[in-house]
């Protein structure tokens, strides 16, 4: 109960006046109380106060959770309940380990780069073969996976580990991830070609690992810290300038959330701030630390473009503005805003695979605002995202394609 029993007075500051019930995307799309930030921190403070066991019911309210922080944004009280599920989701670690089984291979799988590649082979060979023979299984959960883009090899496998321009005026060590590595890896040459067209150095450590977010949000502080530490090696030990990444989650969890997970190893801190501090995502860097030439930018063959705020860009990092920017400024693309454009899409990491049908719901929210936007094309910053919302799109029968800033930012490069 160690860990619950420090966020005690976070669960007492509630005053359960419901203003987060119209925030939280489950609540709104379930209406249940126990799928709302008020119901789960009642939930929690009556497992600590041992009112109630941590039974299926309980256990389902905790990890259904989309963690988009909508919740804090929304309280007076300055409550964050998102930081308060992730405690509760600790605490049934420690309790009984990852459950279920699957949940847990998932995440494992995920940690290790071995694995990951291994599974991402056998889906691209095999799995795919066979979900061509299987009617009916166009999407599994939601996702449309017959038409999820799988590389034919491992992006830190077809480039070198540093990439050299003539006159650098910066030294960028790319954090890949998993999906640029594994499926995205043309939005990954997108953002090389946007930083070497702008004078960067590119260091891509070929001994990268998984962020460790995702063993993060369900509680496994361990393997988190295992991965956190061999990110932070590996990248200082290139000395960059800069160390960049083009997905929102991993940038949330490199720069935040590293902080948070090593706060009890005092000796070990400095060398994560120093880390942290060196932390970009894609459009931020772009924007704020590049500076763009406009004059230098192509036009584009005319599109309308929108934009979808990652939750971990709007809420945990508070990046909104640079991508935009970026847009804007490539000729010839019109960009329109969508209604609720930072409303989460539904994805949220494992939570779209073992609560399908709530992910499925919010997801077709966000299809229709792409759609009532008018747009042809939607930008995000987040390679899940991006995943998540074509996928929805192409349920819903759409036409929009669904693209990275850095995409439509290295097509205006183009010679």
């Amino acid at each position: 109960m160690g860990v619950l029993n420090d966020v005690y007075e976070m669960l007492n500051t509630c005053n359960k006046c419901g203003f987060c019930l119209t925030a939280c995307k489950t609540y709104k799309t379930d209406l249940r109380e126990p799928l709302s930030p008020r119901g789960r921190i009642q939930l929690i403070k009556k497992l600590v106060d041992g009112v109630i066991e941590p039974d299926q019911d309980y256990e389902d309210a905790i990890n259904s959770c989309l963690l988009c922080g909508e919740c804090a944004v929304a309280c007076p009280s300055g409550v964050k309940g998102n930081e308060l599920v992730l405690a509760a989701r600790r605490d049934l670690k420690l309790r009984h380990g990852i459950k279920p089984f699957a949940k847990s291979f998932a995440l494992k799988t995920l940690a290790s780069p071995s694995r990951l590649e291994h599974g991402f082979n056998f889906f691209k060979g095999v799995g795919k073969g066979l979900l061509k023979r299987i009617d009916g299984l166009d999407y599994f959960r939601g996702v449309d996976i017959r038409n999820m883009p799988a590389a034919e090899k491992p992006f830190l496998e077809q480039v070198p580990e540093q990439i050299t321009v003539g006159d650098p005026q910066k030294k960028v060590a790319f954090f890949v991830g998993c999906f640029l590595n594994h499926s995205l890896d043309g939005t990954a040459h997108s953002v090389v070609k946007v930083l070497t067209k702008n004078n960067c150095d590119v260091i891509i450590p070929k001994d990268q690992v998984c962020c460790g977010l995702p063993q993060y949000a369900y509680g496994d502080f361990e393997s988190a810290k295992a991965n956190a530490r061999k990110t932070i090696e590996s990248f200082l030990d290139r000395k960059p300038d800069a160390v960049l990444t083009a997905c929102a989650s991993c940038g949330s969890m490199l720069r935040d959330e590293y902080l948070k997970l090593f706060a009890d190893e005092p000796g070990y801190l400095p060398r994560v701030k120093e880390f942290c501090a060196k932390v970009f995502e894609f459009s931020e860097f772009v924007e704020d630390q590049i500076k763009l030439d406009e004059s230098k930018l192509k036009a584009h063959t005319p599109v309308k473009v929108t934009y979808h705020d990652p939750c971990h860009m709007a809420r945990h990092l508070k990046i909104t503005s640079q991508p935009r920017q970026v847009l804007k400024s490539i000729p010839r693309l019109q960009f329109v805003e969508m209604n609720e454009a930072n409303r989460c899409c539904g994805a949220s990491g494992l939570v779209q695979a073992f609560y399908h049908q709530l992910s499925t719901d919010i997801t077709r929210q966000k299809t229709q605002n792409i759609v009532d936007s008018g747009a042809e094309v939607v930008a995000t910053s987040c390679p899940a995202c991006m995943l998540r919302i074509q996928g929805g799109l192409n349920f819903a029968g759409k036409q929009q394609t669904v693209v990275h800033v850095a995409d439509l930012l290295a097509k205006a490069y183009e010679d």
